[in-house]
């Protein structure tokens, strides 16, 4: 049963990049030690750090846009209802909310365009969570007493979230915490209806919640590091596993010493290329067998045949490349090829060329009854109706030919005619 080959998986730039700069930086056995878990708790290489973050950097860029953009929006939207509970707040909740809170959110947009700007991006994080809480502070203190607080709360709440969310590194989470208690605990101080007791507890208990975010945080870093890891050692395990099979499909299907097709090779091309072709485009095929191959062998030993073998398979690549043809090896000389869409007359011509290709490389064979350097004898049949006579029988005439070749003299090319085969009704 012949051997097929799945079309490959393709996979996207960014994992071929990150597999290239992982083999280049030998980091293969920290990736797998990480895989495995032998390496648990020790932080990455700055080189390993730098590929997943490559790797995890659209994913990332994605849900920080989203995040950033989202809670704008919600600001945005809660403006209405802001004025209507507090209409003197208006000049505050447009500067606030609306103008403040855009720019920050452009400037973080503009930080999370490219990869390597971490720092802007951490920065650009602190200076949007502050700028929220302010706008929360100025609205809130003309509102007073608990609808203050119950406005701080909410903005902290919304904002501790994007400590889990945002996708920074356990740094910047951690400056972006501090940013949001301190702007917290301000507001306690602001607020005239909190005592300074129950701000410091209110700020305590809501540090304590800013460190279960920060842990909760680097937990899906931690996460997010172990499946890019294993995707990329998967990946790396698919394409050993792919190279393997290619590896023994090429064993399966071709001839070690010349590079082409073998035998049942050769037999399936023919029946791919009888579906493929109109029907009764012409085909031709030619029965070619190196004169005096034993007498070269005797003469000047194996490794010398061995070259005439592997100089037939390059010019019967080149026969292939320029001009469509199927070869293949199929015995010891002997070698077959297919020429689609090629008429008897052309055929002669394409074989003709091959023999005198052959002769100016001047291949010595001592023992040759004909000439001083390796030649050969071709046999040649065609037809308009190969899928009608199949692959024996056009073997068998354009074998036929070559022996009358060799009969004639050798060194030349013999045509024959085909038998007419039987429709079945």
């Amino acid at each position: 049963m012949p051997l097929t080959l799945h079309p490959p998986v393709v996979d996207p730039p960014v994992i071929t990049e990150a597999l290239r700069q992982i083999e280049a930086e030998g980091l293969w056995e920290e990736v797998n030690g990480r895989c495995t878990g032998v390496i648990r708790r020790a932080p990455l290489s700055p080189a390993l750090a730098r590929i997943v973050r490559l790797v995890t950097w659209s994913e990332n860029r994605r849900i920080a846009l989203g995040w950033f953009r989202n809670v704008t929006i919600i600001l945005w939207l809660t403006m209405p209802f802001d004025y209507i509970v507090a209409p003197r707040a208006l000049p505050a909740i447009v500067l606030g909310h609306g103008l403040l809170t855009t720019i920050a959110y452009l400037l973080a947009r503009r930080a999370w365009q490219e990869i390597g700007h971490e720092r802007w991006q951490g920065l650009t994080a602190c200076l949007f969570t502050a700028i929220v809480m302010l706008a929360a502070v100025v609205t809130g203190s003309q509102l007073g007493g608990q609808d203050f607080e119950r406005l701080m709360n909410i903005a902290f709440f919304g904002l501790a979230v994007g400590l889990v969310l945002l996708p920074l590194s356990l740094r910047w989470t951690a400056w972006t915490a501090v940013v949001l208690n301190a702007a917290f605990l301000a507001s306690q101080y602001l607020n005239p209806a909190v005592t300074t007791a129950s701000g410091l507890l209110y700020t305590l208990y809501f540090g304590f919640l800013s460190m279960a975010m920060l842990y909760t945080r680097m937990h899906m870093i931690r996460r997010q590091v172990r499946a890019t890891l294993s995707r990329l050692s998967e990946t790396r395990y698919r394409h050993m596993l792919v190279q393997a099979y290619d590896r023994l499909r090429w064993m399966a299907t071709t001839d070690s010493l010349t590079g082409l097709r073998n035998r049942p090779a050769m037999s399936d091309a023919f029946t791919r290329l009888v579906r493929e072709m109109p029907a009764d485009a012409p085909l031709s095929v030619a029965m070619i067998d190196i004169d005096d191959f034993k007498r070269l062998n005797d003469s000047l030993g194996h490794a010398a045949g061995d070259q005439a073998l592997q100089a037939m398979g390059t010019l019967l690549q080149d026969l292939a490349v320029a001009h469509g043809a199927i070869c293949g090896r199929i015995g010891g000389e002997e070698f077959l090829v297919l020429l689609p869409g090629t008429a008897q007359a052309a055929a002669r011509e394409r074989i003709t060329t091959l023999m005198q290709a052959l002769a100016a490389r001047a291949i010595p064979n001592p023992g040759s009854r004909i000439a001083t350097h390796v030649t050969l004898s071709a046999g040649i049949v065609s037809t308009s109706e190969a899928g009608g006579h199949g692959l024996e029988t056009l073997m068998r005439a354009a074998d036929q030919a070559l022996y009358a070749a060799k009969r004639a003299g050798r060194n030349r090319i013999m045509s024959a005619d085909l038998p007419p085969f039987a429709i079945m009704v």
